[in-house]
């Protein structure tokens, strides 16, 4: 057998990635979520027109390979229209389980994401994790990431813990089915997220706008365009901008009482609770051991927030590399995490 081709390799290395998360592809998703060769520093890629004429072509290639490969009939399966690693037919049904668990929990959240419209200051809300890639245990919480207003990041991660509280719907510990997990916040003037790696590419491809007014679309877009960094690890990163199948349409009632709490916070008075809220807060997160843990980051700071220190990256990368190395693909086998407590 003659040796694979590059992109032979990244349709390997796409595949594995998503069976470590147990979630087999189609065709239409290798050529999505298709791993750049730029990050194996194999060759250089130009963005742009061109590039969206490449990425078109790329996919008829990725059909006909799928299809005539022997490499790839070697190393995959196929049911369903879905493709995986040999042996692990399995995770085919899986998929169809927790899509049908998703749904569930979509329709669930939605109560409390249109209650969560009261908040002041909150600009956008996401679903990440395995809510935005509809790949959830019937045990999972509900990740989500906060765009707040500028200099109102305390404030608005306050009232989020405070009604989440309220409506008991918050993460605590152990208790994680159809909860809320309040992981990450960021503003709307810093967008970017700074921690690259093959496992945050993949990670915020997938998030999704919870909210469909044309203020969250702009800004949905901005936060995609800020990102564009992703291009280095994902191939066909430009069609992140297709918009998500649902989101919840806004209400006119809760946008009025949050702009009443907006003014009622704004300025000095504002501008007061912020600061208090930011010392308490920063205070008793600097106190919780789990601050430094191995294998996980929290991020303190009046332009982002983030919670995880239990990273899923910290064994992601590894099983990736592994994998990679033991299907004769060692080039492919360098990825680093996005810096990770150690």
């Amino acid at each position: 057998m003659s040796s694979p081709t590059i992109l032979e390799k990244q349709i390997i290395a796409t595949i594995v990635y998503y069976d470590i998360l147990n979630y087999p592809l189609t065709s239409f998703e290798i050529f999505l979520y298709l791993i750049n060769v730029e990050t194996q520093h194999c060759c250089v890629s130009t963005h742009g027109s061109n590039n969206r004429q490449h990425s078109d072509r790329s996919f008829s290639e990725i059909v006909d390979l799928l299809g005539s490969s022997e490499f790839l009939k070697e190393n995959l399966g196929q049911k369903l229209g879905f493709y995986f690693l040999k042996d692990r037919v399995n995770i085919v049904q899986q998929r169809l389980d927790r899509k049908k668990i998703w749904d569930d929990k979509w329709k669930k959240s939605k109560k409390i994401f249109w209650i969560m419209q009261i908040i002041p200051f909150t600009k956008l809300v996401m679903g990440s994790g395995s809510f935005s890639l509809g790949n959830t245990r019937k045990d999972s919480d509900v990740d989500l990431m906060i765009v707040a207003k500028w200099g109102r990041i305390w404030t608005v991660r306050t009232f989020f813990t405070l009604l989440t509280s309220l409506l008991r719907v918050k993460r605590h510990k152990d208790k994680t089915e159809d909860m809320i997990c309040l992981n990450h916040y960021i503003t709307d003037r810093s967008l970017r997220i700074p921690f690259e790696s093959l496992y945050t590419a993949q990670l915020y491809y997938h998030i999704l706008s919870i909210y469909n007014s044309d203020e969250d679309r702009k800004l949905f877009l901005k936060f995609q365009k800020e990102n564009e960094w992703m291009k280095e690890y994902l191939e066909n990163y430009e069609f992140s901008e297709l918009e998500g199948l649902r989101s919840i349409k806004r209400s006119k009632i809760l946008l009025f009482i949050s702009k009443l709490f907006e003014f009622i916070l704004s300025g000095k008075i504002g501008d007061y609770f912020e600061k208090k809220m930011s010392e308490i807060q920063t205070n008793r997160i600097k106190k919780d051991p789990l601050n430094s843990k191995k294998g996980g980051r929290i991020t303190i700071s009046d332009t982002q927030l983030e919670f995880h220190p239990d990273s899923h990256e910290s064994h992601i990368i590894p099983d990736f590399n592994q994998k990679m190395r033991e299907l004769g693909i060692p080039e492919f086998a360098n990825q680093k995490d996005s810096g990770l407590n150690v």
